[in-house]
């Protein structure tokens, strides 16, 4: 069990999250809904910008998905973003093909625990 509380703990840290907020769990609860919308956007245009070779513009998206995954203490894609951002910027396009690639597996796997985290939420 604990093992499992540490791997969610590295995907998204709800108490962190949730002291980010001054403890208010409903207002919580509205931006992590926020963010977990957000992502499909993020990605596309992170993907749209590669295959035009526009790394500017990548660097800009993936310093936006890294805010979002910072204000929900979500640490692993935070760094994924982060990575993603340092390549566009040093203009290795092909490392930035492999952070993108990076990045969206955590999202994955963090949209999987925000899903969950909102209908354990919803059934409260």
């Amino acid at each position: 069990m604990m093992e499992t509380t540490v791997r969610h703990a590295e995907v998204f840290d709800a108490a962190r999250a949730l002291r980010s907020v001054g403890g208010d769990s409903e207002f919580l609860s509205e931006v992590v809904g926020l963010i977990h919308a957000a992502w499909p956007t993020l990605l596309a245009d992170l993907r749209q910008g590669l295959a035009r070779g526009d790394l500017r513009a990548v660097e800009r998206t993936a310093r936006l998905a890294k805010a979002a995954a910072q204000y929900v203490s979500a640490r692993r894609a935070c760094e994924s973003a982060q990575q993603l951002a340092t390549m566009a910027g040093k203009g290795e396009l092909q490392a930035a093909r492999g952070a993108l690639a990076s990045l969206e597996q955590e999202v994955e796997i963090l949209q999987l625990v925000l899903s969950t985290l909102g209908n354990s939420a919803g059934s409260s």
